[in-house]
């Protein structure tokens, strides 16, 4: 088992979180998830800045976490190639990212539509820490 790469991690981080700020802006689906989290442009408008910050600065540490774990889970299992992390990534959001979504939907309710934007970000996300943390071993 080789030692997990810090940079392979961060950049990963920095790439999740990149995906992030496109995938819910409203270039693509910030505007549909404000609607249906119940949240409107008033609302986002009267959130204190140290709040946001605050979110975004937890949001980075348990990226870093979860990726951390991702990254121990490829240099585990000895993958070294991109497409195979990849594959890694796809199976770590198929475990646990997706039971979590589907309970969200049984339980909590949620709208489909807001399961598909949570999980198919999540999906890109793993899949493509994945690609770059096996890739760079």
């Amino acid at each position: 088992m080789n030692p997990i790469n810090i940079w392979s991690i961060l950049v990963s981080v920095l790439v999740s979180f990149g995906i992030g700020a496109l995938w819910y802006s409203p270039l693509l689906f910030g505007k549909e998830w404000m609607t249906l989290i119940g949240m409107s442009e008033k609302d986002l408008a009267e959130t204190r800045m140290s709040r946001v910050w605050g979110s975004y600065v937890i949001h980075i540490v348990v990226s870093i976490i979860s990726i951390c774990i991702l990254s121990f889970a490829i240099s585990a299992i000895g993958t070294w190639s991109f497409s195979d992390g990849a594959f890694i990534g796809f199976f770590a959001w198929l475990g646990f990212v997706v039971p979590v979504g589907i309970s969200e939907l049984l339980w909590r309710k949620i709208p489909g539509k807001l399961f598909l934007i949570d999980t198919v970000y999540y999906l890109l996300a793993f899949t493509i820490s994945g690609a770059i943390i096996a890739a760079w071993y």
